[in-house]
């Protein structure tokens, strides 16, 4: 049952990446056509987010203990690297009273976290799972 509880919240934390920095929560809009800096940090949470829900779906349908711990590690390694993308490998607008640093960035670095932190418990329990039925 704590199986499910993990992968529905997974599930939901990485929907709410993935929708949520395209519309919800995303970043500046653009100026004349022109994209800002921070439209490139929004695209890379939508491709990594489309990525966290199909490891996320992968995991709920796959049965093997073992693939589901490392499918856990995984989602925790993007949803780690997910917090440290906006300013750090990709650079938001110059102004800090900007939405990317003031919606964008705050609502995306909650959502990784709660997600690194639901997986990592997920994968600390299935390890331990693992471990006993041996």
């Amino acid at each position: 049952m704590k199986e499910k509880i993990y992968d529905t919240a997974e599930l939901v934390l990485s929907l709410l990446l993935t929708i949520g920095s395209l519309t919800i929560f995303r970043a500046c809009d653009s100026e004349e056509g022109r994209h800002m800096a921070c439209h490139w940090a929004q695209n890379a949470f939508a491709v990594i987010g489309i990525v966290l829900v199909l490891q996320t779906f992968a995991k709920m349908i796959i049965k093997l203990r073992g693939i589901k711990t490392g499918l856990a590690i995984s989602i925790f390694t993007l949803a780690v690297a997910v917090i440290f993308i906006p300013g750090t490998a990709i650079n938001l607008c110059m102004m800090k009273t900007m939405r990317c640093h003031t919606v964008f960035r705050p609502a995306v670095t909650v959502t990784a976290s709660l997600l690194a932190v639901v997986s990592l418990i997920d994968a600390v329990t299935n390890f331990k799972r693992m471990e006993k039925d041996k």
